[in-house]
């Protein structure tokens, strides 16, 4: 993997959640056409995302969930 590669996983997060600028994701989408380890671990996130939207939401109970929220706030306010 070059340094070129490095720098496209670091945005990967951005292209695949449409919060990159178009000239940006055209950058990305011509190396991935011209990397086949990139378009390899792409394509393999790609499928992992739509596998993880396609599960259910389950419902977190509300004292874990309130739980969580006060450590957090603790952690970064305190």
């Amino acid at each position: 993997m070059n340094d070129k590669c490095k720098k496209i996983m670091e945005c990967l997060s951005d292209y695949l959640d449409g919060e990159m600028s178009e000239e940006l994701c055209e950058m990305v989408e011509k190396h991935v056409k011209e990397c086949e380890e990139c378009m390899c671990f792409v394509d393999g996130l790609k499928t992992t995302v739509q596998c993880l939207q396609s599960l259910p939401a389950d419902k977190i109970p509300e004292n874990i969930e309130k739980s969580v929220l006060e450590n957090l706030k603790k952690i970064l306010f305190e």
